[in-house]
């Protein structure tokens, strides 16, 4: 049950730090300004960050790597979890909390989504009628 609690845990805040890095404006308009920035100077990184896939897919493996680094024995991201913490399985483990993160992440943000269309297209009809 704990281990279904951290990954619910880990996919709520995965799916609000790619929300915030592509959509978010953030104090003073910074991820606005960093996105521009990127966007004119650093294609590779600007395109990422409005991609949900793609910058929900680079927090995956970026997050899953400081999980194995730097903390080691609280083992939070779903991979780190299951396998063994053990430098034998460090690829596999950062690459399928890349995979998860990025499936978590277009999941929810499709059933956001769809919601969202359905609002509308309630509104819209009550609006006309």
């Amino acid at each position: 049950m704990l281990y279904i609690s951290f990954i619910v845990i880990y996919s709520i805040t995965m799916y609000g730090l790619t929300n915030l890095l592509v959509y978010g404006s953030g104090p003073f308009n910074v991820l606005v300004k960093i996105r521009d920035y990127c966007l004119n100077h650093i294609k590779v990184i600007g395109e990422m960050l409005q991609c949900m896939m793609c910058t929900s897919a680079n927090l995956g493996w970026i997050i899953s790597l400081f999980d194995l680094i730097c903390l080691p024995n609280l083992r939070f991201t779903p991979f780190n979890l299951f396998l063994p913490n053990d430098l034998e399985y460090w690829l596999i483990i950062i690459a399928l909390d890349s995979f998860f993160t990025s499936g978590i992440v277009w999941l929810i943000h499709t059933v956001q989504e769809t919601f969202e269309s359905l609002t509308n297209y309630l509104n819209n009809k009550i609006n006309n009628e």
